[in-house]
């Protein structure tokens, strides 16, 4: 019984994490196109004011104080107890909650849209429309966030499939729309309201099918529990602030930027470190399904369970965090110059560009590789310490920013350096040494089990993209994209002849063929009642 257990959990999780990187590579293939597009459209200066809007309103993950993580918690362990009563009151509870946030972030934009000339540097002929930008899309958040409440719900229940093809169904249509109507000479405005109504499109998708799941769960005045969000918040609370410390990492740099130096500079600084931003998306994406499921087995007390996954999930991504950080680093000049080279006005900016992807990637993939480890301590409610640690680095990073750039002068290279530093440090030392203490997993554990096979599957393919970029340097999308393909295969192989134990490779033989064929009948028939459900809604 147990074996059919562990089978069913590990099919679960394949399934999951496969519609998880489906839309994570979608939306990355998309998001890449369209940089390069809004800066020929837009301009840089446009476009830093753009991305300086979306900065600012990234913040708004922090207004939940964790509760997403908390639904994402107590809905597992309600399903797994059977307390339907306690999945009403979570429910009720928790919309509520976002309910009086809506309020809230009202009034945060109508604040930020009347001081935005002086707390930013922007010019006078731009500042009417990055007020009117701020409104757009603040308003357009303020009406999706109760909604979010769904997504939360349909993560507890672990079903990625109908999250992730909401998400699709508002990508292609917010894709769609944007080139459209950015050809047809509109702007900033056109593209917040877009953006924003995409955002209000996905919560109702996800709100009609989370209903759908649990017709029986009803929300009610009644059932909203004052002292059960005190301890939601509680919970949430220590996701709260790995999520800041999270937005802080990638977004504060825009703001500082914004604040010191100047919106043109902002965009050159999102676009250097997009690739950086897509490789935590993968693995944001590769490791979400682990919360619920070791949510499930520690509601069960299933330990050993959750310490193998532990180990798997971390030797995962590790093997995809190393040859992804080599091809940023040595490829990353011929990467920028061959999307964005025609697109700057000066010459020397790839360059700098360039120095600040590879300072920052080592930084960041010292951090990524904790990720997993975060959301295991998650999954058990054991992640308070965790996230403070993340917490002090993130101010860490933000304060050495800005003396680099006040004090020093040091620019955009000196930005990078002010988050690579507290980043190696503490997710290279600090965290690690308190992850294993708090799992019971030993020095010898570490090596033998996560970094020794991580390492054997992934140098091969480091190997090849260093003797590729010394013989053949890429200068056209063809010979990148053969680059990352060959590294692509290269991993898969190595990786499953020799960082996959034969157990491991023996279960994935088993499952993969039933997910790969659960997977397509899920898009196949997910997708179309997407379509029927908004339709009908439509109607309604």
């Amino acid at each position: 019984m147990m074996g059919d257990q562990q089978i069913t959990t590990s099919r679960r999780l394949i399934l999951n994490t496969a519609f998880n990187l489906i839309t994570l590579l979608s939306g990355a293939a998309v998001g890449f196109l369209l940089i390069g597009f809004f800066l020929s459209e837009l301009g840089e200066m446009r476009y830093g004011i753009w991305i300086l809007v979306g900065s600012i309103f990234q913040y708004r993950r922090l207004l939940d104080m964790g509760m997403n993580s908390s639904i994402n918690r107590y809905i597992p362990v309600g399903l797994a107890t059977g307390d339907n009563a306690a999945i009403q009151r979570v429910l009720s509870t928790s919309l509520f909650f976002f309910s009086v946030l809506a309020v809230v972030f009202i009034l945060i934009s109508l604040a930020i849209y009347s001081n935005l000339g002086s707390w930013f540097t922007i010019t006078s002929d731009m500042l009417g429309t990055a007020g009117v930008l701020v409104l757009v899309v603040g308003s357009c958040f303020a009406i999706a966030m109760p909604l979010q409440l769904s997504s939360a719900l349909l993560s507890g229940l672990q079903r990625y499939d109908i999250l992730n093809i909401a998400e699709l169904v508002a990508l292609l249509l917010r894709t769609v729309l944007v080139v459209v109507l950015l050809r047809q000479g509109f702007g900033l405005i056109t593209m917040g309201l877009v953006f924003g109504a995409s955002e209000i499109l996905v919560r109702v998708l996800q709100f009609i099918f989370a209903r759908k799941l649990l017709p029986e769960a009803s929300i009610t005045l009644e059932a909203v529990d004052i002292g059960l969000l005190r301890e939601m918040l509680s919970y949430g609370i220590n996701t709260f602030l790995y999520t800041m410390a999270g937005v802080i990492l990638f977004k504060a740099s825009d703001v500082v930027i914004a604040v010191f130096i100047g919106t043109r500079e902002v965009s050159q600084f999102a676009v250097a470190v997009a690739g950086i931003i897509l490789l935590s998306q993968f693995l944001r994406a590769f490791t979400a399904a682990i919360k619920p499921a070791v949510s499930d087995l520690d509601a069960r007390d299933d330990q050993s369970r959750v310490l193998e996954i532990s180990f798997l999930m971390r030797k995962y991504s590790l093997l995809v965090i190393m040859p992804a950080a080599c091809f940023l680093i040595v490829m990353g000049r011929n990467f920028l110059q061959v999307w964005v080279g025609n697109k700057f006005e000066q010459p020397t900016v790839i360059e700098t560009m360039s120095l600040v992807l590879a300072i920052l990637t080592f930084g960041h993939c010292m951090r990524l590789a904790q990720h997993s480890n975060f959301i295991v301590l998650v999954g058990k409610g054991e992640h308070k310490i965790f996230g403070i640690f993340t917490v002090v680095m993130a101010f860490l990073c933000v304060s050495a920013s800005v003396i680099s750039v006040t004090v020093f002068n040091l620019g955009l290279v000196g930005i990078a350096w002010s988050n690579c530093l507290p980043m190696a440090l503490m997710c290279g030392i600090v965290l690690p040494i308190y992850f294993n203490r708090k799992m019971g997993i030993s020095v010898r554990d570490s090596i033998s089990r996560i970094w020794w096979p991580a390492m054997l599957g992934s140098t091969p393919a480091v190997v090849m993209i260093i003797g590729w970029k010394q013989l053949y340097p890429p200068m056209d999308w063809f010979g990148i994209g053969t680059v990352v393909v060959c590294s692509v295969l290269l991993t898969c192989l190595s990786a499953w002849c020799l960082s996959l134990t034969p157990l491991e490779r023996n279960r994935l033989t088993r499952i993969l063929p039933r997910s790969v064929l659960r997977f397509t009948r899920h898009v196949h028939g997910g997708f179309f009642s997407v379509i029927a459900e908004s339709k009908n809604a439509g109607r309604n």
